[in-house]
């Protein structure tokens, strides 16, 4: 019983394991021209109208575009792309402030992809910029 609890349980530890981006991955992607903030700005826009409660009274602040890689779930493949963070405060029906939230917009060949880091359990798992990179 205990061998077979133990087995479960190390099976279990080895599947959350996040597979680490390696050095020939960052080396052989393929990147997006950047985006230019028109299209930022279209997309991150499209998000919070879908996403937020009252968008039209949303403000935003986002980054510049970075090179950087992410992916949703630790283990699977990641996506390489411009990286752009922005802080989006939504207001109630009441015009009363919510709290800021934070969301990562990928830009990739492959489509834009939208990321809430705080359903990361560490974010160093799922998303790197490549500047920061050593």
């Amino acid at each position: 019983m205990n061998i077979k609890l133990i087995s479960i349980f190390a099976a279990l530890t080895l599947a959350a394991c996040a597979a680490p981006v390696t050095q020939q991955e960052i080396a052989q992607a393929k990147f997006t021209p950047q985006p230019n903030q028109a299209a930022v700005d279209k997309e991150v826009n499209t998000y919070i109208k879908s996403a937020v409660n009252n968008p039209e009274m949303a403000t935003k602040e986002c980054s510049p575009p970075r090179k950087a890689w992410a992916r949703a779930i630790a283990f699977e493949k990641p996506k390489f792309g411009w990286m752009v963070v922005c802080d989006v405060k939504a207001k109630d029906r009441t015009s009363g402030d919510t709290t800021m939230k934070t969301y990562m917009f990928l830009f990739t060949t492959d489509g834009n992809f939208t990321y809430d880091p705080s359903s990361f359990a560490n974010i160093n798992n799922n998303v790197q910029f490549l500047d920061l990179m050593k």
